[in-house]
Parts: structure tokens; sequence; C-alpha cells
């Protein structure tokens, strides 16, 4: 196991805690803390028909896409829960300026006379307006063949920007021309498509790939980008949600959690396949998992000390995951060094604590496949000149190294510092990594081999106290434990591939390792 980050008595460090802990909602940016709304319920609206934004999942009957993923982590942000409702887009935008709906969503351009009726936030996407038709399309390549040919009509819903777009980039500017027929959704118009009762429709480059993907290659985009535009969720004027919504929004930009959402939704979801991120995952039917850590390896898993609130990235990695397998977690603390053999002997089901994956653990549980590598360096004081590497620091018998026995660090002090003797007297055994980095900034000992994260968290915490040597000791791979033949390994291992594919692991390592700031959490 790498470095410990909170500071933990010694006497606390001893006891076995065996608390059930619940995990509240997390909120760690590098912006600052974000608007609590209590609880607040928030009715949001969409028209479910708006590929990859808002759709129903043809295999599993899901409600799923971007925005509704957007809107309930945001509400995780914000401390709301979202209630969802449908509607027609035509009815949508007033429908949210009458109050009828707190927020709504279907891919909405931000316009100037929409914004006499409604309140826009931020905008979370820019698209660009493509012609989408059937693939056999050889009559026209472009809007201004399209145009010229009388015989030729254009789909679209009435009131959006594809329907604004067809009437004036591609026709006369007659809102009433009868070339441009009338449908009530996006999926309507398609359809009418695939028909050939229309012979064009417009549509974003992202979502037409979606179309085309579930459609087996039917349709294809034709001609160059008709019109650019900003897609913004709508409020009731004056409300107050726009600007927490805005926070959370430019939360989720800085630690990539959009990126991620990208990733997922436009790059890697395939409307030919269904959706790879819950038909193709094991259903564990709410079964309750019994989760345990130490609660002391910032950024992993720690008490913000301002809060209270129990976070981390372990934290947030197995809500993800089991929120990907319908499962549901029970979270319990416990010392370092019970932690393996209670998870040996069942009394959890899964362990984290940054542990190292190695052959001698392997004998007592079973791991995971690994979520992290991390290299092992040599925290110092800030003001350390007498050493600038390892084999500096182990030629000069009156410095000290501050270490937790059993751990990866331990055993790198043991066999890359020194000697090879585990009983070494210039290794001094402390009950934790808190502690042996309080005996580091006290002058008891004169480093403490962690990783680089875990380092980066302390030297944050007190930026005029510590620093990292720039040699790498070791580098180690960390796993989630089981009890041994448990039939958890293979549904964790295939939820972890699927968080690395769509980039949510990368969403998380951005979000605690580089943008986290412990200083600030630590006042």
């Amino acid at each position: 196991m790498s470095g410990k980050l909170r500071l933990v008595p010694l006497a606390l460090s001893l006891t076995l805690i065996l608390a059930v802990l619940p995990l509240p909602a997390i909120h760690a940016q590098g912006g600052g803390e974000l608007p609590d709304l209590g609880g607040r319920i928030i009715r949001a609206v969409t028209e479910n028909a708006f590929i990859p934004l808002n759709f129903e999942d043809a295999e599993t009957g899901q409600a799923v896409g971007w925005e509704y993923d957007a809107v309930e982590e945001i509400c995780r942000r914000l401390n709301c829960q979202v209630e969802w409702s449908l509607i027609s887009f035509d009815a949508m935008i007033q429908a949210v300026g009458d109050g009828q709906f707190d927020v709504g969503m279907d891919g909405i351009t931000i316009r100037a006379d929409r914004d006499e009726i409604v309140d826009f936030s931020d905008p979370y996407m820019t698209m660009e307006q493509f012609l989408l038709v059937r693939a056999d399309e050889d009559r026209f390549s472009n809007a201004e063949e399209l145009g010229a040919n009388s015989d030729l009509l254009i789909g679209a819903q009435p009131g959006t920007t594809p329907f604004y777009t067809a009437i004036y980039e591609i026709l006369d500017g007659n809102e009433e021309n009868p070339r441009v027929v009338l449908f009530e959704t996006f999926g309507a118009t398609v359809q009418a498509l695939l028909a050939g009762d229309v012979d064009a429709t417009i549509m974003d480059a992202v979502s037409s790939r979606g179309y085309i993907g579930a459609s087996g290659g039917a349709l294809k985009l034709v001609g160059d980008a008709l019109v650019s535009e900003d897609f913004g969720f709508i409020f009731a004027n004056d409300s107050d949600l726009v600007a927490p919504f805005n926070a959370a929004l430019a939360s989720m930009r800085e630690d990539g959690y959009i990126d991620y959402l990208n990733n997922k939704w436009f790059i890697i979801y395939d409307t030919a396949g269904g959706n790879a991120f819950l038909a193709e995952l094991p259903d564990l039917a709410g079964r309750v998992v019994v989760a345990v850590t130490e609660n002391g390896y910032l950024p992993l898993n720690f008490e913000d000390p301002t809060t209270g609130e129990s976070m981390g990235w372990e934290y947030e990695a197995m809500a993800e995951i089991c929120a990907r397998l319908n499962c549901t977690l029970e979270w319990n603390l416990i010392g370092w060094d019970a932690m393996i053999p209670a998870v040996a002997n069942g009394q959890y089901d899964i362990g984290m604590d940054g542990i190292t994956i190695t052959d001698e653990r392997a004998e007592q549980v079973d791991f995971s496949d690994p979520y992290m590598t991390l290299e092992q360096f040599m925290l110092v004081r800030a003001d350390e000149d007498r050493f600038t590497n390892a084999a500096e620091f182990a030629a000069d018998e009156d410095l000290l190294i501050g270490s937790v026995p059993n751990t990866t660090p331990f055993y790198t002090a043991v066999y890359t510092v020194l000697d090879g003797d585990e009983e070494n007297p210039r290794i001094i055994l402390l009950d934790s990594f808190g502690a042996a980095v309080e005996a580091l900034r006290i002058g008891d000992v004169d480093a403490v081999i962690m990783d680089a994260a875990s380092g980066r968290g302390y030297i944050g915490a007190s930026p005029q106290s510590f620093k990292l040597l720039s040699e790498s000791l070791s580098s180690e791979d960390f796993g989630f434990i089981f009890t041994p033949g448990s039939d958890l390994v293979a549904a964790v291992n295939s939820a972890l591939a699927v968080l690395k594919a769509d980039g949510y692991l990368d969403y998380l390592n951005n979000k605690w390792f580089y943008l986290y700031d412990p200083a600030a959490s630590m006042g």
C-alpha cells in the first residue's frame, strides 16, 4: 500500500473502527465549493427522442443519454434530486417559461427570441448542422443543390434550429414554404426520411451519427456545415437555478466530467448495438455490497476536515461501479493492518485502500484488475539539502526513514533504499502514514516513501513543509480485494473495463489528483 494522507493520532490508528458509513454527496472541485440546494426536487423535462442527448434505449427501455447523465451529475454536485417528465419539443419552451417545470433540455439552441420566454444556462455544447439524407441519395450533394430542386422536401420540427435553417439557409425565407414538411419529433422526421416521404432533414453531426448507426448504414451526411449553434438548459425567467447550474457546469468542464460524457455518448456509444454501458454489464439486482476502507489515504479515501464527509477517488469509483452493476454500497472503516485478513475471512465483500497487488497478498485475497498504477518517491522536508536521491540517503547512516510495516513503502525502504534487513534500525515504524509524515515534519525522521499523487496531497496540505525527490523508486499496481472465490471479482472487473474505456477513470484521476486542493480543505 502506498502512503496515507490524513494525519491521524496514534491512538486512533491502533483502534479497529467498525462504523457503517453513509457516502454523502461529494463536492470536490478545483474552483471551490458549489451551492447546496438542500435536497431540493428539480422538475426536469425533455422529449426523449434526440440521440444521443436523450432517448429510450431500444434494448433496455431505459431513458438514457448525455443530458440525462449531465443533469443527474449536476444534481449530485448541488445536492438536489431530479424528477423527470416528458413533453413534445414545441410545447417545452413555453411550459418551462410558465413554470410547469424547473429545467428543460432537448439540444435547445440558445437564441434571442427564446431568451424572451426562458432563461438559458451557459452553453453546455456547441453543434454544427448538416444535411442528413438516405445513403443512396444522388440527386444533390449540398444545400444549394437541394434548394434548387423544387421537387425535394425537407423534414423538420416547427420552432427548432433545423426548421429555421431549412427556411432561411436553404429555401426562400417563407416559414410556410410547403417544401418543409413538419413532424412532431426528430425521430418521426428520420422515419419519414427513411420511408421516402421527405428527401432530407437537418441535424447536428453527432446526433446524425447516432441515427446513421441505428439505421444500419441507410443514412449519410452530405455537404458542408450549414450553421453552428450553442445548446443550453432552459429555466423560467429569473429562476434561482440558473447560477447553481452554471457553477456546476463550470466545475464539470474543469474536472473533465463533460469530456467523459462526450466520449461516452458521442464516441463509444453504439446506437446499432445497444447501450453498452448498461446492457453488457452484469446486473446485481440491488445486492448490498459491504465495502471497507481505512479513510486516511488522501486523495483515495479520507474524511474532509471541514465537512466531515467521507470522500475520495475510491469512494467515487465504487459508487459508479455499483451504479452500473445495480448494487448498493454499505461502507465501513477498519485499521489497515486488519483489512486484508478481515476481507479474506468474509467479514466484508470488498476492501480498498491503495492496496498494492502482490503475490503474497494474492494468497490471502482475490484482487480485481489494476485500477491504478503508481510510482514510489521519497517525501522529504522542503529545506532538505543533505541528499537528493536514494543512494545519497543510504550512504548517510544518520538519516532515518519513517514507514508503516508490511506496506509497499516499507519494503521499498528495506530492499530498494537500504540493505535488505527488515529490522534495520534506520527504519522507524509507525502505525499510520499520517503519523509517519508528522514525524517527518517535526524532524524525527528524514524521509517517507509514498506515491507521487499522495505526496502531492501532503505537499498541497503543507506546501512550505515538504517536497518530493525526483527519483522514482518503484512502480505498483493498486487493486480492490475480495474474499477468495467471490463472484464480485468478475462483475467489478467488467465495470472497471467500461470505466476505463469510456473515460470515467480519466475524469476521476483529473478531479482527485490534479484539481482537488487539500490545502483548501484543511483551511
